[in-house]
Protein backbone atom coordinates (compact mmCIF):
# COMPACT_ATOMS: atom_id res chain seq x y z
CA UNK A 1 0.00 0.00 0.00
CA UNK A 2 1.27 3.30 -0.88
CA UNK A 3 1.85 6.47 1.87
CA UNK A 4 -0.81 7.94 -0.41
CA UNK A 5 -3.39 5.59 -0.16
CA UNK A 6 -2.98 4.90 3.58
CA UNK A 7 -3.14 9.26 3.87
CA UNK A 8 -6.35 9.05 2.16
CA UNK A 9 -8.01 6.50 4.33
CA UNK A 10 -6.58 8.20 7.35
CA UNK A 11 -8.47 11.30 6.03
CA UNK A 12 -11.59 9.35 5.89
CA UNK A 13 -11.44 7.41 9.32
CA UNK A 14 -11.05 10.88 10.85
CA UNK A 15 -13.98 12.67 8.81
CA UNK A 16 -16.02 9.69 9.37
CA UNK A 17 -15.01 9.99 13.13
CA UNK A 18 -16.07 13.85 12.93
CA UNK A 19 -19.71 12.86 11.11
CA UNK A 20 -20.23 10.16 13.43
CA UNK A 21 -19.32 12.00 16.69
CA UNK A 22 -21.68 14.95 14.97
CA UNK A 23 -24.48 12.58 14.78
CA UNK A 24 -24.42 11.09 18.24
CA UNK A 25 -24.09 14.37 20.28
CA UNK A 26 -27.44 15.46 17.74
CA UNK A 27 -24.95 18.60 16.71
CA UNK A 28 -25.98 19.75 13.75
CA UNK A 29 -22.81 21.72 12.93
CA UNK A 30 -20.34 18.67 13.23
CA UNK A 31 -22.32 16.43 11.79
CA UNK A 32 -22.48 18.87 9.01
CA UNK A 33 -19.06 19.59 9.23
CA UNK A 34 -18.04 16.31 8.79
CA UNK A 35 -19.71 15.80 5.78
CA UNK A 36 -17.73 18.60 4.07
CA UNK A 37 -15.11 16.83 4.93
CA UNK A 38 -16.18 13.37 2.83
CA UNK A 39 -17.46 15.46 -0.06
CA UNK A 40 -14.04 17.65 -0.22
CA UNK A 41 -12.29 13.75 -0.22
CA UNK A 42 -14.70 12.45 -2.65
CA UNK A 43 -14.43 15.30 -5.68
CA UNK A 44 -10.85 15.44 -5.05
CA UNK A 45 -11.04 11.54 -6.16
CA UNK A 46 -13.59 11.84 -8.57
CA UNK A 47 -11.56 14.77 -10.59
CA UNK A 48 -8.50 12.11 -10.62
CA UNK A 49 -9.70 10.83 -14.07
CA UNK A 50 -9.94 14.35 -15.31
CA UNK A 51 -6.18 14.95 -14.62
CA UNK A 52 -4.48 17.64 -12.52
CA UNK A 53 -1.87 17.84 -9.58
CA UNK A 54 -3.50 16.44 -6.24
CA UNK A 55 -2.94 20.24 -4.61
CA UNK A 56 -5.55 21.61 -7.45
CA UNK A 57 -8.17 18.70 -6.77
CA UNK A 58 -7.43 18.96 -3.36
CA UNK A 59 -8.20 23.32 -3.90
CA UNK A 60 -11.13 22.74 -5.83
CA UNK A 61 -12.39 19.24 -4.29
CA UNK A 62 -12.67 20.83 -0.39
CA UNK A 63 -13.60 24.81 -1.82
CA UNK A 64 -16.84 22.73 -2.44
CA UNK A 65 -16.97 20.79 0.50
CA UNK A 66 -16.30 24.35 2.37
CA UNK A 67 -19.43 26.09 0.81
CA UNK A 68 -21.58 23.30 1.53
CA UNK A 69 -20.32 23.76 4.94
CA UNK A 70 -21.34 26.84 4.83
CA UNK A 71 -24.56 26.49 3.19
CA UNK A 72 -25.68 23.95 5.81
CA UNK A 73 -24.62 25.97 8.88
CA UNK A 74 -27.06 29.19 7.69
CA UNK A 75 -29.59 26.73 6.77
CA UNK A 76 -29.61 25.44 10.45
CA UNK A 77 -29.33 29.10 11.87
CA UNK A 78 -32.23 29.48 10.04
CA UNK A 79 -34.12 26.61 10.85
CA UNK A 80 -33.22 26.40 14.52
Amino acid sequence: MSAYTLLQLVEVLVASAVLLYGVLTHSSTITVLGGGFLMGKAILNILAPEGGSVYRRSLIGYFIGTVFVLIGIIAIHFTS
